[in-house]
């Protein structure tokens, strides 16, 4: 077994690594190369990720970051090498890096993920100290037809102005998601940061909803993100204004939008336990399940 870190040149046979594996769990895969490329670009590869081969091919691949809930790990086993010690190498050279970081130490778990599906590696996580502490739902919708708005009593939907928005979709979001397990408010200088100052960032598939001068909800939306499709990244509607149709209308704002650009699929991430009934407003407007996945925990200490 070779365990070497990744080079720029690695790049096409990781890609083919991660998508054998999921195409083995559930048929297709979801993974891009622009998605491949943004994940390498966020980290020190001599670091923080890791090769493993086997019989003089690739068998496996794996990744760290720090996020501001915790470290986080993600590996995948090729599908012609499981069984051979190689898913318990990641866990092995992911926990050793998450050990070097102070939020390990202070009690923050290591998180790794798997698709539901994969009951070897559900397996593995459980014989080496994970618990499964949340299911996540990658959603996806067919535009097969034009989208039509939904009028709404006093509330407006629009598009996102930039910068004069900035400070309150920050805090609607931070409304909206204060429930969400897990989910830890950034601060407003990581939020631009992260969101306004990334190369992706396009305000023109952002859009709000106001009542009057007072910005009540939000989708955040990328083109071409977390596969080869529309993507929203992030749908919120502050509490005092739910059950009132404005997650729908956003929604459906957004779907209009990707049309008009020619795309013809969208898709999102949400917690299949989300506590604002996220799940049920997805499928109302045509959503289905196209994956899902299991995050676990394993406290360092």
């Amino acid at each position: 077994m070779k365990v070497r870190h990744p080079e720029a040149a690695d790049l096409q046979a990781v890609l083919e690594l991660v998508r054998a594996y999921d195409a083995a769990v559930y048929g297709d895969s979801d993974w891009t190369e622009n998605d491949l490329r943004d994940e390498w670009a966020k980290a020190e590869l001599e670091r923080d990720a890791w090769l493993i081969e086997l019989d003089g091919r690739l068998a496996g691949y794996a990744i760290f970051e720090v996020r501001p809930d915790g470290p986080v790990a993600d590996g995948y086993v090729h599908p012609d090498f499981r069984g051979r010690g190689v898913g318990t190498k990641l866990l092995q050279l992911s926990e050793e890096r998450a050990r070097e970081e102070p939020t390990a130490s202070a009690g923050r778990p290591l998180q790794n993920a798997t698709l539901a599906d994969d009951t070897a590696a559900a397996t593995l996580f459980s014989s080496h100290g994970y618990r499964p502490v949340r299911h996540f739902w990658k959603m996806v919708a067919e535009l097969d037809q034009p989208v039509e708005a939904r009028p709404l009593d006093g509330v407006v939907v629009d598009r996102y102005r930039h910068p004069e928005d900035a400070r309150a979709i920050y805090d609607a979001r931070n409304e909206a998601f204060a429930e969400a397990r897990g989910v830890r408010a950034p601060n407003f200088e990581e939020f631009e940061q992260r969101l306004f100052r990334s190369a992706r960032f396009d305000p023109r598939l952002w859009w709000v909803a106001r009542h009057r001068d007072e910005l009540v909800g939000f989708a955040i939306c990328d083109w071409k993100r977390n596969g080869d499709w529309g993507w929203i990244a992030s749908l919120g509607v502050r509490r005092p204004w739910r059950r009132r149709g404005i997650g729908e209308a956003l929604l459906r704002a957004a779907f209009a939008e990707f049309m008009r650009r020619g795309e013809r699929r969208v898709a999102l991430g949400v917690d299949a336990a989300n506590p604002t009934g996220a799940t049920r407003l997805y499928e109302r407007v045509g959503m289905r399940v196209l994956w899902e996945a299991v995050v676990y925990e394993k406290d360092l200490r």
